[in-house]
């Protein structure tokens, strides 16, 4: 008896000490950088949250865009216009956030942004009526970092315009 007791004690002792092993290999891995074809996607800006859309390659709706806003009327901007297998990161203040996308019918998702937490938002397009219809939910960072290897950076036009023009400059 005195032998099962012991071993009991040897065994949640040796569970004791593999917990915050676990628990440091979770924090880690929260704050590791994750690997896209584009580069690496690392920590939000001090103070501020990070937003990560990405919209994972897929046939369904693949010709159609998946545009992310925020704001209404005259503080209406987009945050990032993902085509299949794209992505973007977007800082935001802390606080109380609603994104939409809008098509065929109007997705809206709530956020309370924390500060130096980084959120994962997934964009994918299901069938419509007439069209495709965005939906934008919440994701984790599991679940991205088994699509991030696939997945581009979005350009925004102004930015894409920009990067043709100098690669032009460079070639005379």
């Amino acid at each position: 008896m005195k032998k099962n007791i012991a071993s009991l004690m040897l065994a949640v002792a040796v569970a004791g000490m593999a917990v915050p092993a676990i628990a440091q290999d979770a924090a880690a891995a929260a704050t590791a950088a994750i690997a896209t074809k584009s580069g690496t996607i690392g920590t939000p800006a001090a103070g501020k949250g990070m937003i990560v859309f990405y919209r994972p390659g897929s046939l369904m709706g693949a010709a159609l865009g998946c545009t992310v806003r925020e704001g209404e009327g005259a503080a209406e901007q987009q945050i990032a216009r993902l085509g299949s297998g794209k992505y973007w990161v977007h800082m935001a203040e802390p606080g109380k956030h609603a994104y939409r996308t809008e098509g065929e019918k109007t997705d809206v998702l709530n956020l309370e942004i924390e500060p130096d937490e980084t959120y994962f938002v997934k964009c994918k397009i299901g069938m419509g009526i007439m069209a495709g219809r965005a939906n934008i939910s919440p994701s984790d960072q599991a679940e991205f970092g088994k699509k991030a290897k696939g997945l581009k950076l979005w350009e925004p036009k102004a930015d894409k315009a920009a990067k043709d023009d100098k690669a032009t400059d460079e070639k005379k």
